[in-house]
């Protein structure tokens, strides 16, 4: 329908409720020799739904009849004429309200004096209904629920509309708020929106005026809730998945919520204090695709000494020497293995080894050295690799349990780091390198051991007077020249106090490449004087 140049929805403009001034109304009458029935005049804008207040006399808009039956409605002369007494003798008058910025905004519109507000490029049937259906959900937690119906009309338009007036950052901050409010396990949209998001999904799901709302609006919803691709959003498909809730992603990766829960908690993916339920603890879906695309892939400790030819025994103590490291540490997963760790060490010491000779008396299995000497796997392994140490496999041994050492050789190393004094065998007031490396968030000690066995971190080797093993081991000082050199996404996220994700995504933003001197990796680890300034304050 057309009104004062606009075009209104007839629900707008059409109500069984009539409703004007009274004290229009009565001066009209008052200011007439004649009959007063033909002095009243009834306002087109006092029937605009969202409409509420004469600003002549700063009375609000009562209600004057209710007739649903159109042609009784609209008779005018006989409606007035039941009430006519009423009128005059003051019983519909209300105490007076000073009109709201709401009530001067609309009234500008409808007369054609300009608006300096961002609603200007909108249409003014969109501009006052959404007005009204966003204040109402701000209003709910606000406002006396005991107010009178048109009372609590009033407010909602008002509200809505100083969350609309300053444009699309203020619109987005209104709902961000409703939205976090909704935190219950099984809030949707429709919870946290109300009627704001099912007349977006219903009423006004293609009607163009509402275009540039329910945008914002979709937009809002799929930054606080696990939409996948291809569901159906305001009328429109997703294309591509934003969030995952701990929920949606267990059903992905086929895994109990409380398992994945520890994982992504473990992995700085979610933070320790986060106690959302599992369906609105929600994360960054694609910068996380990665880690959620390997879970199906892990394997239990069986299934990876089968893949690799190894012992349990063997397993152990790869990842007590740092050599391979399970995937998590999450309690209560038992799948936490990646194959492709166990069969890429195999193929590494393959390369590494030669044909076992016929007569292998002289040659142990790593797990005999280790039983007979002492010496932990992780050092067999590195030396091995270092060339100090030669590796033999078997024809006849398939995998891990084939490589073997020479006695010799083993005895003689022994025999030599006996020889050479630790230099202090204490360990109070120092940490080992690996137990330091996950604490800085690098899961992958191998990893954080060769960047301090490459002289890049200080550390002391040690007897460890308790396992009588050599041991790489940091102090106060050796901790404070690591942090005064490099970051971490850890360390980053505690100095600078942002998440994880968001410091990752500053430093793929800024393109700040990893620590990799000739082309090692050493993981997830930056100079600080590279990316130190992308978190100064102001600048991100």
């Amino acid at each position: 329908m057309q009104f004062r140049g606009e075009v209104f929805g007839s629900r707008a403009l059409r109500n069984p409720v009539i409703r004007g001034c009274p004290i229009c109304l009565r001066q009209d009458a008052e200011t007439h020799d004649g009959d007063s029935l033909e002095a009243m005049a009834m306002r087109g804008d006092w029937q605009l739904r969202e409409a509420t207040l004469c600003l002549k006399h700063q009375h609000p808009l009562v209600s004057l009849w209710r007739v649903d039956r159109l042609p009784d409605r609209y008779d005018v002369g006989a409606r007035l004429k039941e009430i006519e007494d009423d009128l005059i003798q003051g019983a519909f008058d209300r105490p007076r309200e000073d009109a709201s910025a709401y009530d001067l905004w609309l009234d500008a519109r409808l007369e054609h004096r300009g608006d300096t507000t961002w609603l200007a490029g909108q249409s003014l049937y969109s501009a006052t209904t959404v007005s009204r259906l966003l204040g109402t959900e701000l209003a709910k937690f606000k406002y006396d629920k005991t107010l009178p119906a048109d009372e609590q009309h009033r407010r909602a338009l008002g509200d809505g509309f100083e969350a609309l007036k300053d444009g699309e950052a203020a619109f987005k901050e209104a709902l961000d708020r409703l939205a976090a409010r909704a935190s219950g396990p099984l809030d949707e949209p429709a919870k946290a929106f109300g009627d704001l998001f099912r007349k977006m999904s219903r009423d006004f799901v293609t009607d163009d005026a509402f275009a540039v709302f329910r945008g914002i609006l979709r937009e809002c919803i799929l930054s606080h809730w696990p939409y996948a691709s291809g569901d159906i959003l305001l009328g429109e498909k997703v294309k591509e998945r934003r969030l995952h809730s701990v929920a949606t992603a267990a059903r992905e990766v086929d895994l109990w919520p409380a398992g994945l829960d520890a994982m992504l908690t473990e992995a700085g993916v979610l933070a320790k204090e986060d106690q959302r339920p599992y369906s609105r603890k929600v994360f960054d879906a694609i910068q996380h695709a990665d880690l959620l695309a390997e879970i199906p892939s892990l394997v239990g400790p069986g299934e990876m000494q089968t893949a690799m030819g190894a012992t349990k025994a063997a397993l152990i103590s790869l990842e007590e020497g740092g050599i391979l490291m399970p995937r998590t540490r999450a309690p209560k997963i038992i799948a936490r293995w990646r194959i492709s760790d166990g069969v890429g060490l195999v193929e590494e010491l393959s390369a590494l080894a030669i044909p076992m000779p016929e007569n292998g008396h002289s040659w142990e299995t790593l797990q005999e050295a280790r039983r007979r000497r002492g010496l932990d796997v992780g050092t067999i392994i590195r030396l091995v690799r270092s060339g100090a140490l030669k590796i033999a496999r078997s024809d006849v041994v398939a995998g891990y349990n084939g490589f073997a050492v020479l006695k010799a050789e083993v005895d003689t190393i022994v025999a030599g780091r006996a020889s050479v004094a630790p230099q202090f065998t204490e360990l109070s007031d120092t940490i080992s390198a690996a137990a330091f490396g996950r604490s800085i968030g690098l899961r992958d000690g191998r990893r954080f051991l060769a960047l301090v066995e490459a002289g890049y971190v200080p550390a002391t080797e040690i007897i460890n007077p308790k396992t009588q093993r050599k041991q790489l081991r940091m102090n106060d000082q050796d901790i404070s020249a690591f942090h005064r050199q490099f970051l971490t996404l850890t360390t980053i996220a505690a100095e600078f106090d942002v998440s994880r994700n968001r410091a990752s995504a500053i430093i793929k933003a800024h393109k700040a490449k990893p620590f990799s001197p000739e082309g090692q990796d050493f993981g997830s680890i930056w100079l600080r004087v590279d990316v130190a300034p992308l978190f100064v304050s102001g600048f991100r």
